[in-house]
């Protein structure tokens, strides 16, 4: 395909004048060569140096004249024979102060006998209901029983007044009857609850029989929770004093006797550990006017008892 196929036929271009001959260049002339340069003149050499003369030894120095020797005492006096009388001195100091103490330190034979006073004053390390060291009544004669209720329990004794402890009380006057009771001091422990609606316990633990009292907060006191106080006992009797529950509930029951018990019991929950827990009147769990009443629980060691544990707690239905 030609351009005029593309782009339609081309107009006829005019023809172009011929190009005139150059004319030619004229030679250039030949340049003039350059003169020879002239040889550097040799340098001179340098003049050796002088040696430096040597230098004359020095005169050896003259030597120091010996210090003449203090003499004892006066104000340029040693100082080591000062030190040595201070430490003369400390030293006799120390001398007599031993023989001092050996002196006046009691023999063996003098010292009075301990032994018999740490036994007498194991009591001691639980609190007393009072600040008099003569016992009460309650603490003197021997204890008869201890009966649990709603509300808390009562120590009796052969003679003397009954001692009754409240859930909401405080918890030294009640350590000292039981441990009085009992015969021996409890071992303790801190029970820990969950940092806001359940506080920590101390638990009083005597052989078969535990009391637990709360730790007061801030934010949580006795006068205002409702559980201030709890009790569960594994034995019918605890240093030979009969322990009695509500209901003839009594430790080592089956559980086709606590079934038969009348009142019977309102309800029992199967657990986890293939043991039943029997309530008995869950509706007086409650709180009244600063007062807390509690519902009895025993908890079975198998599905067909015995019964292991009665506790008395706040449970409210």
């Amino acid at each position: 395909m030609s351009l005029e196929d593309l782009f339609g036929p081309q107009p006829d271009e005019p023809e172009r004048p011929a190009r005139e001959p150059r004319a030619e260049r004229e030679p250039r002339a030949a340049r003039e060569p350059r003169a020879a340069r002239e040889p550097r003149a040799a340098r001179e050499p340098r003049a050796a140096r002088e040696p430096r003369p040597s230098r004359e030894p020095r005169d050896p120095k003259p030597p120091r004249e010996p210090r003449e020797p203090r003499t004892p005492g006066g104000g340029g006096g040693s100082r080591t024979t000062l030190i040595l009388g201070i430490v003369v001195g400390v030293l006799a100091v120390a001398v007599v102060a031993v023989v001092g103490f050996a002196l006046t330190r009691p023999s063996d034979s003098a010292q009075p006998a301990t032994s018999a006073t740490a036994v007498a004053t194991d009591d001691a390390s639980v609190p007393a209901s009072t600040p008099s060291s003569t016992p009460s009544p309650t603490t003197t004669a021997a204890a008869t029983g201890v009966a649990f209720s709603a509300t808390g329990f009562t120590l009796t004794t052969a003679a003397g007044q009954p001692f009754t402890y409240r859930w909401a009380d405080e918890p030294a006057a009640a350590v000292a009857a039981l441990t009085a009771a009992f015969g021996a001091p409890p071992t303790q422990r801190t029970q820990a609850g969950n940092g806001s609606t359940l506080p920590d316990y101390t638990v009083y633990t005597w052989n078969g029989f535990s009391l637990f009292e709360m730790v007061p907060t801030a934010t949580l006191t006795r006068a205002d929770f409702s559980q201030p106080a709890y009790a569960l006992f594994t034995a019918n009797e605890v240093g030979g004093v009969p322990i009695t529950a509500e209901f003839g509930l009594k430790i080592g029951m089956s559980a086709a006797e606590v079934r038969a018990l009348t009142p019977a019991p309102a309800s029992e929950t199967p657990r986890a550990s293939g043991s039943i827990r029997f309530a008995f009147d869950p509706q007086r769990s409650s709180f009244k006017n600063g007062t807390p009443s509690y519902s009895v629980f025993a908890d079975t060691d198998g599905a067909d008892g015995p019964v292991g544990t009665i506790l008395y707690f706040y449970a409210p239905q």
